[in-house]
């Protein structure tokens, strides 16, 4: 026993040297550079939001203290961003971008334009997971999904990639909604307000977001007709998930598999080919600002929840999404043309 304790001290010693020649390494690396936190759509936004805060935060727990910035990239429902980072990158561990979770899905279906493997990404953390919802304005006519079966519901749609555009075509095709989708909204402001204009029912929002970003909610302005995600929302448990509005197995194996989506909620990545000791020291940093006493009074303050996924537990869910059967993907890509 007195030998296993002697070896397991002399490895601890052996161990140590090497460790803290890493944190330099990073420290010296990461010290007078500064890291861009991408973001895939406008300003304003809840995803805009999240990159935002946590770039006021993160920078003092990476080793070195880099300066943090955040910049907009939108495009394409988030899309554009992750092509960028696969072709541009940086590809040295400043770049953190952050997008819609449908960006997964898009690859799966091998959706035009996808020019980005998200496998080979480097998944940093998520403060939450989501419930998407899809929904329209009080003063819509379509209170229900049997409503919206009835008469023409125009969507607001930042892009392909986003759940605001695939949710309501896929309830096209599969329960026979008459969601009309229109896109060209380059972030969530721009579709918000395209709703409180008028020209446009509804659309599909993360729930928290719309929570925080707006007093719609409160003023009793939002009405909920089918929920996105793996679990109900506490307060719309009267509301369906997408599963639950299925004609059969077949189709609920696919919306299933479009409940995976929000379950990565705010997902945060680093291009392919970023070094992983970097990785991983920024998945550290994340690890450690969702318990900065900073950072949470302000996603308080702002109304933001903070349950975090790690990168692991993201990367399993991204496993799980391209683990799905060719039969549910191809009744998922005939549901969408």
């Amino acid at each position: 026993m007195r030998s296993a304790f002697a070896i397991a001290f002399l490895v601890a010693l052996s161990a140590a040297p090497v460790a803290a020649q890493e944190d330099s390494a990073l420290a010296q690396f990461y010290a007078g550079k500064t890291v861009t936190i991408s973001v895939g759509f406008s300003s304003g936004g809840i995803f805009d939001l999240y990159a935002r805060i946590l770039a006021r935060h993160i920078g003092a727990h990476i080793p070195g203290k880099p300066n943090v910035i955040v910049q907009n990239v939108p495009g394409a429902g988030g899309r554009r961003l992750a092509n960028l980072f696969q072709k541009t990158g940086p590809h040295d561990g400043t770049a953190i971008g952050i997008t819609t979770p449908g960006i997964v899905t898009d690859q799966v279906m091998q959706a035009e334009g996808v020019q980005y493997d998200l496998r080979k990404f480097h998944w940093v953390g998520s403060p939450a997971d989501e419930v998407n919802v899809l929904w329209v304005w009080h003063t819509s006519p379509a209170k229900t999904l049997a409503d919206a079966r009835e008469r023409e519901v125009p969507l607001s749609s930042t892009g392909h990639g986003s759940p605001n555009y695939f949710v309501p075509r896929i309830l096209n095709q599969l329960i026979g909604t008459k969601f009309k989708v229109i896109t060209g909204y380059p972030g969530a402001t721009e579709a918000d307000l395209a709703i409180e204009r008028g020209e446009v029912s509804g659309r599909v929002s993360g729930w928290t977001g719309l929570k925080a970003t707006s007093d719609w909610v409160a003023a009793g302005k939002v009405n909920v007709l089918v929920q996105q995600g793996l679990r109900k929302a506490p307060e719309l448990k009267d509301r369906p998930l997408l599963p639950d509005v299925a004609a059969n197995e077949r189709d609920r194996l696919v919306l299933d598999f479009l409940s995976l989506v929000p379950a990565l909620g705010r997902p945060f990545f680093m291009p392919p080919g970023t070094p992983p000791e970097r990785a991983a020291a920024i998945r550290r940093a994340f690890e450690l600002t969702m318990k900065d006493p900073g950072f949470l009074a302000e996603a308080a303050k702002g109304k933001l929840d903070v349950a975090p996924l790690t990168g692991q537990e993201m990367q399993a869910i991204v496993a799980r999404s391209f683990a799905v059967s060719p039969d549910v993907l191809a009744t998922a890509r005939k549901a969408m043309e």
